[in-house]
């Protein structure tokens, strides 16, 4: 269930290392972004820009200045797709893995604080409302992409 929770944190764009004291060590590495970006690239392995840049609910420019960082500090490599060459791949190095795992021991250790702290009946009902809560923000950020509030589509016409 805490699985489920961290990837549900990760696929809206939260931050669940955001406001952790024992991240600090980490941020001396790597920046709250850039620490986001490795537990992200740690969970869903290789990603193209445009996938880092969705899952981080960020625009392509900041990744792309995200990724240098990772890149010069040694935590990520960009790679070209050998199916379309316009396509630059994210993946962590051995150093970049290293430090998401400790990201993500932090993580489990959050939530099992969390999981002692409730009942199973109140666990189950936190995990539900969480759920509740992602899709309520996918779906502001979904509507909001679109620029369409009813989050129809609408055909523009183009004069040749």
């Amino acid at each position: 269930m805490m699985e489920q929770l961290l990837e549900l944190f990760l696929h809206n764009g939260l931050r669940p290392l955001g406001n952790l004291s024992e991240t600090n060590e980490l941020e001396r590495k790597v920046n709250r972004s850039e620490l986001t970006a490795l537990v992200l690239l740690y969970y869903r392995g290789q990603l193209t820009m445009s996938a880092l840049a969705s899952g981080l609910g960020v625009p392509l420019s900041t990744t792309t200045s995200l990724v240098q960082r990772l890149v010069r500090k040694g935590l990520a490599e960009r790679t070209q797709s050998t199916l379309d060459q316009r396509i630059m791949n994210v993946e962590l190095t051995a150093d970049g893995r290293e430090l998401a795992l400790q990201a993500k021991s932090i993580m489990e250790n959050m939530l099992a604080r969390v999981q002692a702290a409730l009942s199973q009946e109140e666990l189950e009902q936190f995990l539900v409302l969480a759920v509740k809560v992602g899709k309520a923000l996918q779906q502001g950020n979904d509507q909001q992409a679109s620029g369409r509030k009813d989050g129809k589509l609408r055909k523009i016409a183009i004069d040749d």
